[in-house]
């Protein structure tokens, strides 16, 4: 055997091991987030988790040297191409209209000298369990269900698990799509008119839409009031989340490193505060960050949370900001 025919050999050697390497770690990856997958579907769906796995690779060692305050990794997203992860997980629809209540944000910039440098509900006790939405765009459900249940918390200090479900199913009525997504404005003008939010025991999340079952009888909580923030104005949403509690925030969830964000600052200069297609909860914020909960399971983010730079308006966190009494 000639040096030729030997190298090429320890090249075959090399990729076939590579390529059983990678088919075994793709086996763990689905076993471990409980995916099955046929056929082509399997191959495209491994393609997009391989390429996942690049970006991942590249972004971390960059972070490593400094060049980034966040890392990603690995999760039960990162077999989805982003168009994919768009199309399934991001389904935020636009709230037009502004019902700003101008006689409370006044009362916010009255009181401004008085807010706290930090300010973090979970640790206040609002320790809410980490949600999984999974196939169903019901963010805007998750984010207004989870103001008003920080309002029944913030007033008997009793953790009360109220139902998206509800919303899912109900808020077609104010011009929500279910599963295919939602405003916060249509969720808010919904509970409006409702009579009232059900519990999560009485109407559990199924991750699809079904017909309407609310029963006015066995609501818990009604909305007394509610509004929207000032249009990206940080310090009023610092303000809210200081003086009322957790607030629901539209947030533009696009970039790849927000589908695959793991832990740190995230800071990607890449996320345009000219788009908002996602809804999450803001429960606190540090002198820099802004502190999310999201509906991505435990898997994302630091087990469901998401420190956000602050100042800058990244991803614009403070483009549509909605609170709720009750």
């Amino acid at each position: 055997m000639n040096t030729v025919h030997a190298f090429f050999i320890l090249v075959f050697i090399f990729k076939l091991g590579h390529f059983q390497e990678t088919d075994h770690k793709w086996e763990d990856f689905k076993q471990r987030y409980n995916k099955t997958y046929y056929g082509s579907h399997d191959a495209r769906r491994k393609l997009a988790w391989e390429s996942n796995l690049e970006k991942i690779r590249r972004h971390n060692e960059e972070a490593n040297k400094g060049l980034h305050s966040f890392y990603i990794n690995d999760n039960h997203l990162s077999d989805m191409t982003t168009q994919t992860y768009l199309q399934k997980m991001v389904k935020l629809t636009k709230s037009r209209h502004r019902k700003v209540d101008p006689e409370t944000v006044g009362d916010f910039f009255e009181i401004l000298h008085h807010i706290p440098d930090e300010v973090n509900w979970v640790e206040k006790g609002f320790e809410t369990p980490t949600y999984n939405q999974k196939d169903c765009g019901s963010c805007y459900a998750f984010s207004i269900a989870g103001v008003l249940q920080a309002q029944v918390f913030k007033q008997t200090d009793v953790l009360v698990p109220l139902s998206e479900q509800q919303l899912v199913d109900c808020s077609v009525s104010t011009g929500n799509y279910g599963c295919g997504g939602g405003s916060l404005r249509n969720t808010l003008k919904y509970l409006d008119k409702s009579g009232g939010l059900m519990t999560y025991i009485d109407y559990p999340y199924l991750a699809r839409q079904q017909r309407c079952r609310f029963d006015k009888n066995r609501a818990l909580v009604n909305v007394t009031t509610w509004a929207i923030l000032p249009a990206r104005d940080e310090r009023a949403l610092e303000i809210a989340v200081a003086k009322i509690g957790p607030i629901a925030v539209s947030i533009n969830a696009s970039p790849h490193t927000f589908q695959l964000y793991h832990s740190g600052l995230y800071d990607d200069v890449g996320c345009s505060s000219n788009v908002v297609n996602h809804a999450m909860l803001v429960v606190g914020y540090t002198r820099n960050a802004w502190i999310l909960k999201n509906w991505w399971g435990s898997h994302w983010g630091e087990k469901g949370y998401m420190r956000l730079r602050r100042g800058k308006n990244r991803c614009g966190v403070a483009n549509y900001a909605a609170y709720a009494l009750v």
